[in-house]
């Protein structure tokens, strides 16, 4: 249905936002580091390496995000490097991080203890694309 009201009226746009506070407070850790992958601007990331340790207090987990050849992975195995920056925060607070764009001063303000190279929240930051909620379905 809406690949033809497409054809016949032309693009309708997003109805809805998906991205939410709410929607994104109730993301697990994993889904949202997924969901900034997704952003990264492949071609553009290519030669970058940055990693962040993400320490969530509350759960006595610890992530390693890492953003190599392009792409944004995230594991919880045990790393013998140390990363470039490592956020500290609560599960609660967690959503700060898709929230506040990577700023630094952000995300302190929302209660995530940052720690290291602030440069490589900034230069992940820079390398989001959040795409166009109002993509062509059938067009191009």
């Amino acid at each position: 249905m809406s690949g033809t009201a497409e054809l016949r009226d032309g693009n309708f746009g997003t109805p809805t936002k998906t991205a939410s506070a709410d929607v994104i407070a109730q993301l697990t850790p994993e889904m949202l580091f997924d969901s900034l992958a997704i952003q990264i601007n492949g071609p553009r990331a290519w030669d970058e390496q940055i990693s962040v340790d993400v320490v969530l207090t509350d759960k006595l987990y610890r992530y390693r995000v890492w953003l190599s050849n392009g792409a944004l992975i995230y594991t919880t195995a045990v790393r013998s490097t140390s990363a470039d920056v490592t956020l500290t925060t609560t599960t609660r607070t967690l959503p700060a991080i898709a929230v506040s764009g990577l700023d630094p001063e952000a995300l302190e303000e929302a209660g995530v203890e940052v720690t290291g190279d602030t440069a490589a929240l900034e230069r992940l930051a820079a390398l989001l694309d959040p795409g166009d909620p109002n993509f062509n379905i059938v067009t191009p």
